[in-house]
């Protein structure tokens, strides 16, 4: 993630509908496979909000960034600790050390993203989890994309795929966020007929009343999901994984 994403991701992600469905997703799927709480590693903190978050509930946190200023976001927060590293080049953690893991739109960003997993399955303790999201078909990849350096975006198949031939068990997978799909069609597409090149992102500002109504969208989504019901498309899709016993 470029820095520049990462600080957008600090300002803006407390607040806005899209990470706070992420994270509403997230919680649930460690409550149902995690309800012991132990030590978690967040991989790709971002802003630091999140690490935080799961650290005010319950979770010993180790939150990591590529950036040493995700890291630090985080504990400032509340994090117990932060541990900059390049999740594509080994992590710096004994084997079986860690309880869980969360990995929030990093995965794409990664070159080697089975041997990524391995090293997630290596620091696992056995039984142990982890929540994994992506972007969701390489149809829609984009400027977007491209601006936000990333490899590959992904599908049902391919990210269960990943994530077995790395070894790892998969206990759930499904697409969220389902409301954004109409219009990324229509944007991620006019953009590449464009051949538009970006030079900067951000999370497009939308009115309180539209926020809240999309956060309460969310609430229904992550309802759904949470009661093991398949959503069919969605603009992001994730993964609950387990290292064999």
């Amino acid at each position: 993630m470029r820095l520049e994403w990462l600080l957008e991701h600090h300002k803006t992600e407390s607040g806005y509908w899209w990470f706070k469905n992420k994270r509403r997703i997230v919680r649930h799927c460690l409550q149902r496979h995690a309800p012991e709480k132990g030590t978690l590693l967040e991989i790709g903190c971002g802003g630091g909000y999140f690490s935080a978050q799961l650290q005010s509930l319950g979770w010993k946190v180790i939150a990591s960034d590529l950036h040493p200023e995700g890291a630090r976001f985080a504990v400032e927060q509340g994090a117990a600790h932060g541990l900059p590293f390049n999740a594509d080049h080994g992590w710096p953690l004994k084997d079986s050390s860690i309880d869980a893991f969360v990995m929030l739109d990093v995965l794409e960003h990664l070159d080697l993203h089975v041997g990524v997993l391995e090293e997630a399955r290596r620091v696992l303790k056995p039984g142990g989890i982890g929540v994994i999201a992506v972007p969701a078909y390489q149809w829609l990849f984009s400027a977007w994309d491209e601006y936000n350096q990333h490899y590959r975006r992904y599908n049902r198949a391919l990210l269960a795929g990943t994530a077995q031939f790395a070894g790892l068990d998969v206990l759930d997978l499904n697409y969220w966020n389902a409301i954004s799909m109409p219009p990324a069609i229509v944007l991620r597409l006019r953009d590449r007929f464009r051949k538009v090149q970006l030079d900067g992102v951000e999370y497009p500002p939308v009115p309180d009343f539209v926020n809240n109504t999309l956060t309460c969208y969310g609430r229904w989504e992550a309802a759904w999901i949470d009661k093991g019901l398949p959503v069919p498309f969605g603009l992001s899709v994730f993964a609950v994984v387990r290292k064999p016993e």
